[in-house]
């Protein structure tokens, strides 16, 4: 299925998402969001030009994306504990987004009808005093802002990783071509014997499958979870 996504400026990679799952009608699953997938990337390879810090967001999102379909398409391909939740959170973020954002719309309208009210007048005297940890010296503060920023490091290195991985579908295409260039037929696990990680599967399943959508080769199974075969068109 195509969506056509009109010039607007969203306001983030959650805003993308809510709207492409709402524009088909679907609930908002690990399913929905394999199904989407393809639409949110098409929208990400035009922010190219766009702020670094804006895309590096975007591509974050696609990452996890990226896992979530790569499960829906190959259900035995296993990842990491962490790699897992951090796609499938995915899901529980949007449900969270698409509430704030509901709520939004709803006290924007209170504001435009001049429906404002307040629960209880504010009893400052009520009101708590914050009082510093006692142990929270010159010393321990200088370690925590240490500790803090090493890990910073490795967060702000997050974003190049996720964009080698994206880019690298096109690279992967052009491989394949060339290794089945003058054979009537190959096979899914003959392109997967010189896999490097699990990362490289995932690359490897998209290309073909970008491949087939482009009526390059086409692909038989014979039965669930046997071998798929590969012919060139």
């Amino acid at each position: 299925m195509r969506i056509k996504l009109e010039q607007h400026q969203f306001e983030g990679p959650l805003d993308l998402l809510l709207q492409l799952i709402e524009q088909q009608q679907m609930d908002i699953t690990a399913l929905s969001l394999a199904n989407v997938t393809e639409q949110f990337l098409n929208y990400v390879r035009t922010l190219e030009e766009k702020n670094p810090i804006n895309l590096a967001d975007f591509l974050i999102i696609a990452a996890k994306l990226l896992v979530i379909k790569s499960k829906a398409l190959l259900p035995n391909l296993e990842f990491g504990e962490e790699e897992e939740e951090a796609a499938y959170d995915l899901a529980e973020q949007l449900l969270t987004y698409k509430k704030f954002k509901e709520v939004a719309k709803f006290l924007r309208r209170m504001d435009l009808k001049s429906y404002q009210s307040w629960a209880r007048e504010v009893d400052f005297s009520d009101r708590t005093t914050f009082v510093p940890d006692p142990d929270a010296t010159i010393t321990a503060l200088h370690e925590s802002l240490k500790h803090l920023a090493t890990e910073l490091k490795e967060i702000v290195k997050l974003p190049e990783k996720v964009m080698e991985e994206v880019v690298s579908i096109s690279e992967k295409i052009n491989h394949i071509q060339q290794l089945i260039a003058g054979k009537v037929q190959t096979s899914l696990s003959d392109l997967l014997h010189g896999a490097k990680s699990k990362t490289d599967v995932i690359v490897t399943f998209l290309a073909l499958l970008e491949l087939t959508k482009q009526r390059i080769v086409s692909l038989e199974q014979s039965e669930h979870f046997s071998d798929i075969i590969i012919r060139t068109n």
